[in-house]
């Protein structure tokens, strides 16, 4: 292990996942932390979370080239809660002091 801390941070974004910037077409996290990168589990759940929320964005709707479904994001509001959830506590069972988890969706979703 160096020296270095990495941050993980957890941000929903069109198309990218929980942890950013990834592969939106496997979900694998690109942090360049090779313990959260090279995890099953995170690149799992970070695909699910990732296709949830980029399912709230719908093109050509409501006369605009793509407008987000807030209620659609509302209604899934315990899904995502929990998905999150067993995202952080993945990372924070995996985590060998090697990074620090930033998360910044938990306490908005819960907002919702």
């Amino acid at each position: 292990m160096s020296d270095k801390i990495d941050i993980i941070r957890i941000q929903l974004d069109f198309l990218q996942g929980a942890i950013w910037p990834s592969d939106f077409e496997t979900g694998e996290p690109l942090t360049g932390n090779a313990i959260v990168d090279n995890d099953e589990e995170i690149r799992q759940l970070n695909k699910t979370i990732g296709d949830l929320f980029t399912s709230y964005y719908e093109p050509d709707s409501h006369g605009q080239a793509c407008w987000f479904n807030r209620n659609k994001e509302r209604h899934d509001k315990a899904t995502m809660l929990r998905l999150l959830g067993e995202l952080n506590a993945r990372l924070h069972a995996v985590n060998d002091g090697s990074f620090i988890v930033d998360d910044r969706e938990t306490s908005r979703v819960r907002k919702l």
